[in-house]
């Protein structure tokens, strides 16, 4: 009897340790598969995952791709499939999320307040969190400093100082660039609450964003400082040849303005309307398949470069960390260019991360270039836009 219990005992405890090694398997043998979009970063994301990986016994593989939803949804099938995506912006979240493939973050990987606002709100989807903030990056004003000697405190006032000596350029035809002035109006996009936004509430024909294109119009019009044929490359270069005092651009462009000599510094946005020019910021996110077995050791690899690839990440990639506490790390205080990037995002908020807005772009460019063209009042170009965004959406949807 005593052999029998002895005998039982073993076979449980050898059938214990397989299950326990086979929730320990990742992709295949302990390993996990971690997709990204940073290409310039693929290098020391895989230099932490070896680091996470030697301490925890996992082999790690992080492979720089850029999927469609619909790419990911197969790979994931796939015993080779990825276990998780680090570093995607967060307005391709709520496609992965409405299509089924990503979990919920655990409720104790992360803090919601150690973070800046935007990039929280980023995480979220219909109310839930489905991922965790890496890095954040927004737009700010430079300016060409052999031609302004001083910055303006107002977009009123740097409108009148750039008629009269250098101009502004931005690519005034997307909502990208034209959000402050609709915001500080008291227009946007989708009414957001309680970490959802509310896709059937559209803001931008209410009667401040009409004030706010009508600014926008009177940029092009009045003024004459913008025309439809300014895209953000053509203000780009024109900025750098000096061709213009004032751009609006983000992290990506130091690179190219410092190479070319152009002499500039940054500044954040000056106010408009009285409000705080509130910028859209992009926040780098990471989440987890559903499709994994290893969602725990994944998230865990993903709490491990929040909370230590900060400033590896900043040094290869220029990368802002989203986590506040890392924005006061001595390199990054010490940089004048990131620093006013960093108090530009206090003002700044995500593009409303829901698969809706994918709708707005080309509707929103399309109406601004025919109000600019005289064919529309700015009434008309916004009454347009919401329409012709309601239609786009109710037809999206008709399709699921």
């Amino acid at each position: 009897m005593k052999k029998k219990i002895m005998l039982s005992m073993l076979v449980v405890l050898t059938t214990a340790g397989m299950l326990s090694g086979c929730g320990n398997l990742g992709t295949a043998d302990s390993k996990l598969v971690i997709w990204t979009n940073m290409s310039v970063e693929v290098d020391t994301i895989q230099q932490y995952a070896d680091e996470w990986g030697e301490q925890n016994g996992y082999e790690v593989e992080v492979i720089h791709q850029s999927p469609s939803v619909q790419q990911f949804a197969q790979a994931v099938k796939s015993s080779s499939g990825p276990d998780a995506v680090v570093g995607i912006p967060n307005d391709q979240l709520a496609d992965y999320v409405n299509a089924g493939l990503t979990v919920e973050v655990p409720q104790n990987l992360y803090t919601d307040s150690d973070f800046s606002d935007a990039a929280i709100q980023a995480c979220y989807v219909d109310g839930k969190r489905y991922a965790a903030p890496l890095s954040v990056e927004t737009t700010a004003l430079f300016y060409n400093t052999d031609m302004v000697s001083e910055i303006p405190a107002t977009w009123e006032e740097l409108v009148e100082q750039a008629v009269d000596n250098g101009g502004v350029q931005f690519d005034a035809t997307s909502i990208y660039y034209d959000l402050g002035f609709v915001r500080a109006c008291g227009g946007y996009i989708f009414d957001y609450k309680d970490g959802a936004y509310d896709t059937s509430d559209i803001g931008l024909a209410n009667e401040g964003s009409v004030e706010a294109y009508g600014f926008i119009n009177d940029l092009c019009n009045q003024y004459n400082l913008l025309t439809a044929d300014v895209t953000a490359d053509i203000a780009r270069s024109n900025f750098q040849n000096g061709k213009c005092a004032y751009y609006i651009g983000g992290p990506w462009d130091i690179d190219g303005f410092t190479s070319a000599g152009t002499p500039f510094a940054i500044s954040e946005m000056p106010t408009f309307n009285g409000q705080p020019f509130v910028t859209p910021v992009g926040t780098q996110v990471s989440f987890v398949s559903n499709s994994s077995n290893n969602q725990e050791q994944a998230w865990n690899f993903i709490q491990y470069l929040i909370e230590n690839g900060a400033l590896g990440m900043y040094e290869s990639g220029d990368r802002i960390p989203a986590k506040l506490a890392d924005q006061q790390l001595d390199e990054i205080q010490s940089n004048e260019y990131t620093q006013a990037f960093i108090a530009q995002i206090q003002n700044g908020e995500p593009m409303p991360t829901v698969s809706e807005m994918g709708q707005l772009w080309t509707i929103h460019t399309n109406n601004i270039k025919s109000m600019w063209a005289g064919e529309q009042t700015p009434q008309e170009a916004t009454d347009n836009m919401v329409t012709q965004l309601k239609e786009a959406i109710e037809l999206m949807n008709s399709g699921k």
